[in-house]
């Protein structure tokens, strides 16, 4: 709206023949083009002033060429030859450095912003070519009127082929952050661990992954604090990068077409603050019911009179897995501490036997925890893994039978 009424302000001041207060309504019209324009989306400061910066100095390329033509001065020609060097360079520059905050060079021949960005160019490229001509003619002593006018043309060109970007989507925008992530469709494989001091838990389903971080304080901190990259191999071990885009604080989202078979996952995350890393998931597709084995886990696990648990306990695994401690205790004190303790969970799956042991997930994504059970033929814990938002525990089950060799 202030774009369209700025041009009939100006147009009108033409048209009552006060030109110079066209000046006012057109400033308008680049400072308001510079808020609404592209750039200003992912730099709100930056990509405002390069896109004013731009179009002044293409407005004065374009204009004042239009009108040294019109004058058909060799002085005034002269003139506009020193002030169209400078002004040239800055569209470049200004052009080019928001071309890079816009398009990924891997994406500049595959997309249409891409496409129609790299035309302009061809034509700018051009028009900087007819503009060396012009000055060479100038220093024979020559009226520049054709290779001048064609420019002319060239440069109208540029301004149509800016005006199909402008409703173009730029690749950086064509995945914009989601406000939430999207709800799962049907049952849903549960993968955590921990990069650093960074919680990670995972959520396969139909077609998708979402990924949640979290740092041991997340109080006020904004999604760009979290930063994360995911590599994907599927069951054949074709790798590729997965694409992610934000959905909340902490919170990334990609497209995954799930085949059956073990997948993995190879992450890089970091928060500000905080010690971040490497870290993998292993995704095991199609998703397989344990609520029956969770349950059979947890009637073994209450009649069980005594065992002695190994744990280990860290907040950051770059420093190691934490120090040992050794815990003597009953089944059914165990499982009073133990999120699975009732013997039901939000998530449950099975996953590819270990060493002829079946081993199950267990997952609360509400806290952002995770538990990978390894049980033996009774169906007791031999092995757990819990991964939660500040720590991760490796525990260890140690039978009195197994304790003595039978």
């Amino acid at each position: 709206m202030v774009e369209t009424g700025g041009f009939l302000l100006a147009a009108l001041a033409v048209f009552l023949q006060r030109d110079a207060w066209a000046a006012v309504p057109l400033s308008a019209v680049l400072v308001a083009e510079a808020l609404r324009a592209h750039p200003q989306t992912g730099h709100p400061v930056t990509g405002a002033l390069l896109t004013f910066v731009h179009l002044v100095a293409a407005a004065l390329w374009g204009g004042t060429l239009v009108h040294v033509l019109r004058a058909r001065s060799r002085p005034l020609l002269i003139g506009y030859a020193r002030l169209a060097a400078w002004l040239f360079a800055v569209v470049v520059a200004t052009g080019l450095v928001s071309a890079l905050l816009l398009v990924p060079f891997s994406d500049l021949a595959t997309t249409s912003y891409g496409q129609v960005l790299l035309a302009k160019l061809v034509l700018v490229a051009a028009a900087s070519a007819l503009a060396v001509t012009a000055r060479r003619h100038l220093k024979r002593h020559q009226t520049p009127r054709r290779p001048a006018g064609i420019e002319a043309a060239v440069l109208a060109g540029v301004l149509a082929l800016s005006a199909v970007l402008t409703v173009l989507p730029a690749p950086a925008q064509t995945d914009p952050s989601l406000p939430f992530a999207p709800p799962a469709d049907g049952p849903v494989v549960p993968a955590a661990t921990r990069a650093g001091e960074i919680g990670i838990s995972a959520r396969a389903s139909a077609g998708q992954l979402v990924i949640d971080l979290t740092a041991p304080a997340t109080g006020e901190r904004a999604d760009e604090r979290y930063e994360l990259a995911a590599t994907f191999a599927d069951p054949r071990g074709r790798s590729r990068p997965l694409k992610l885009r934000g959905c909340g604080t902490g919170c990334f989202y990609a497209p995954v077409p799930w085949r059956d078979g073990t997948s993995r996952v190879t992450l890089a995350a970091s928060a500000e603050g905080w010690t971040g890393g490497r870290a993998g998931l292993t995704i095991s597709w199609p998703p397989r019911p344990a609520d029956a084995e969770l349950r059979e886990a947890v009637t073994e696990m209450k009649s069980v009179p005594g065992f002695t648990l190994h744990e280990l306990l860290t907040s950051n695994t770059t420093l190691g897995l934490g120090n040992a401690m050794t815990l003597h205790t009953t089944g059914e004190r165990f499982l009073a501490s133990d999120p699975y303790g009732s013997g039901t969970a939000p998530v449950s799956t099975r996953l590819p036997d270990q060493n002829g042991h079946r081993r199950i997930a267990v997952a609360y994504p509400a806290e952002h925890l995770q538990l990978t059970l390894t049980l033996d033929d009774d169906g007791r814990v031999l092995h757990e893994i819990l991964a939660g938002p500040n720590h991760l525990i490796t525990r260890t089950f140690v039978y009195p039978e197994l304790a003595e060799g039978h």
